[in-house]
């Protein structure tokens, strides 16, 4: 029979597994602090202000752009510079499909769209239709891993797909400190993250494919202020990694600019933001 004097403290054993548990949340909080990024701009060309942007990719010194809105839908190809239309290749989607997200793999553009369900797998080069896909759920963000694709459908999920048939291989739930990351829009893959905008909001985000935790963001507010159109719809979106110069171009719907723009590191310590 235990004695009195050998039993466990009580308060004693509650206020350490409080202080156990004020530490474990406190590294959490840690590390789920995402990284705030300012940015340098390096580089404006002209943009399109009919091109009301899905997609963007930066392939061989060619821009590839997929262009929304029913009975108006369309890819387009141009120089990295000169003027904001000179295409160097278009074709118009039928009036049925809503373009959306938008990448390349291996000269073949992968283009989701909307609501209609499908995927068009077509020639880089050409725009010629190689094949299509069938899929449930809605068609937001498009872009790949260099072996699988990766879909986004404006909820706070990230979807994988086979390349081949665009079966759906895993899901990923993103989230700011435990919180979901809704509205997941336009995608691009970059050093082993993934980068999204989140629709009628300015900032990107900066995504763990492991994990699903935002790791890190960028406010582009000040950019979208000195060039956005005064319509609701022309929000920031676009996402075009720039390997050669080590940044991102960044663009929105009908915006007359598209912005290269470095990231400056600003690691904050246990950020609550």
């Amino acid at each position: 029979m235990a004695t009195a004097s050998s039993r466990p403290s009580l308060p004693l054993a509650g206020t350490f597994l409080l202080c156990l548990a004020g530490i474990i949340s406190a590294c959490q909080a840690s590390i789920d602090a995402p990284t705030e990024y300012t940015y340098t701009v390096l580089e404006e060309r002209d943009h399109s202000t009919r091109l009301f942007t899905q997609g963007l990719l930066l392939h061989d010194g060619l821009f590839y752009e997929s262009s929304g809105g029913y009975g108006r839908s369309r890819l387009v190809s141009y120089p990295r510079s000169g003027p904001a239309e000179g295409f160097v290749n278009h074709k118009s989607l039928p009036r049925r499909y809503f373009a959306e997200g938008l990448t390349e793999m291996e000269g073949k553009l992968y283009l989701l769209t909307w609501r209609e369900n499908t995927l068009f797998v077509l020639d880089r080069d050409s725009f010629e239709e190689l094949t299509s896909h069938k899929y449930t759920g809605e068609g937001w963000g498009l872009t790949d891993n260099g072996d699988v694709l990766i879909r986004s459908d404006g909820s706070h999920r990230l979807f994988f797909h086979d390349r081949e048939d665009f079966s759906l291989l895993r899901t990923l739930e993103v989230h700011k400190k435990g919180t979901p990351v809704r509205k997941l829009n336009e995608l691009e893959y970059i050093d082993g993250f993934v980068w999204s905008n989140i629709w009628h909001d300015n900032r990107l985000v900066q995504i763990d494919l492991e994990t699903g935790h935002v790791v890190g963001y960028v406010d582009l507010t000040d950019l979208a202020e000195q060039t956005a159109p005064a319509h609701r719809e022309s929000v920031l979106n676009g996402i075009a990694w720039d390997e050669e110069h080590q940044a991102m171009w960044v663009t929105g719907k009908n915006w007359p600019t598209l912005f290269l723009i470095r990231l400056n590191q600003l690691q904050e310590a246990n950020r609550e933001g």
